[in-house]
């Protein structure tokens, strides 16, 4: 069982960042404790938000708290959404203090910067993560956008991914997957491909896989923070077991066939409200209905998290 120390943004009512992300890890067995990074009523997806953006001084204070208590006995870190360069250098302080205190902590850093070519955070944030995030990683999981930012690398095929990949090993991360990226394929943007890549630092023994997956259409929020967190549960169940590689691709295989089944249940129940889906909305302008029918169907869909059969296996590139 891992004890995971979980930095990311919160909502009221649906599933992103710590709402995605607590109850897969916990259901999957592991303890969670949260720092929140923002508090908000809903997801920015809607057409109004209301909340407040936390200071890197408030994150900073409750993780002195825990210190100061010695509830800081953490195996794992998962950051996501951090919004301004304060607070991820709250969180390089934070990752310095709990390696300090378990070297061997696992670092997992989903680099919320953007996707789909826009940015959500200031553009300072992209040297923040590589220069300072990324070295202290043992995880990251950026999206085709995110890993382009960070290795200026443009993404167009399995070898460019891992070109991508190789870079992001260069500045110092041991573990990267590429969550979902659209190749110049045969099949077109109608699938997505993960591409990961483990190294090993005392070896120098690498292993390169991709996973292929159907892409559906609709508007999805909080996809990124649901896998990363059940990619960091099933890593960390797994990791122990392989003497060598192997570990990553098994957890991603695991972790893409439970959010492809959860997507699929959203979709599904998005179709049962009889709203209608336009295409190429952009945040603001989605009627608030149709975008409550997207938020994940995590609950209801409790036994893809704890028996998921993988659809969708990992090959060698």
């Amino acid at each position: 069982m891992a004890r995971i120390l979980s930095i990311q943004s919160h909502v009221v009512s649906g599933y992103v960042g710590n709402r995605a992300a607590t109850f897969p890890l916990q259901l999957l067995g592991h303890e969670v404790d949260v720092i929140n990074t923002v508090q908000f009523s809903n997801h920015t997806g809607y057409n109004a938000v209301r909340g407040d953006r936390f200071s890197a001084s408030h994150v900073l204070d409750l993780f002195d708290g825990l210190q100061t208590n010695g509830l800081d006995a953490y195996t794992h870190l998962l950051t996501g959404y951090m919004g301004n360069s304060d607070n991820v250098r709250a969180v390089e302080c934070i990752a310095q203090k709990l390696k300090h205190k378990f070297p061997q902590l696992t670092f997992v850093v989903d680099p919320v910067l953007g996707d789909d070519g826009a940015l959500y955070v200031p553009r300072e944030l992209i040297a923040l993560y590589r220069d300072v995030l990324c070295p202290l990683a043992t995880l990251v999981t950026p999206n085709q956008f995110e890993a382009e930012l960070l290795t200026n690398t443009k993404i167009t095929s399995l070898y460019t991914a891992k070109s991508a990949c190789d870079e992001l090993h260069r500045i110092g991360v041991p573990n990267v997957v590429i969550t979902s990226a659209v190749l110049d394929s045969a099949s077109g943007d109608h699938t997505l491909h993960l591409i990961g890549s483990e190294l090993c630092l005392e070896s120098g023994a690498k292993h390169q896989f991709a996973i292929a997956f159907p892409r559906l259409s609709g508007y999805y929020t909080g996809t990124g923070d649901l896998f990363a967190a059940l990619l960091l549960a099933h890593y960390a169940t797994l990791a122990p077991q392989f003497a060598a590689l192997g570990a990553l691709a098994r957890a991603c295989e695991l972790a893409t066939a439970t959010l492809a089944g959860i997507m699929q249940a959203t979709k599904l129940h998005q179709e049962s409200t009889l709203v209608n889906v336009a295409s190429n909305l952009p945040r603001g302008s989605r009627p608030n209905t149709m975008v409550r029918g997207f938020e994940l169907r995590i609950i209801p869909s409790r036994h893809l998290i704890t028996n998921p059969t993988p659809s969708f296996q990992s090959f060698s590139i």
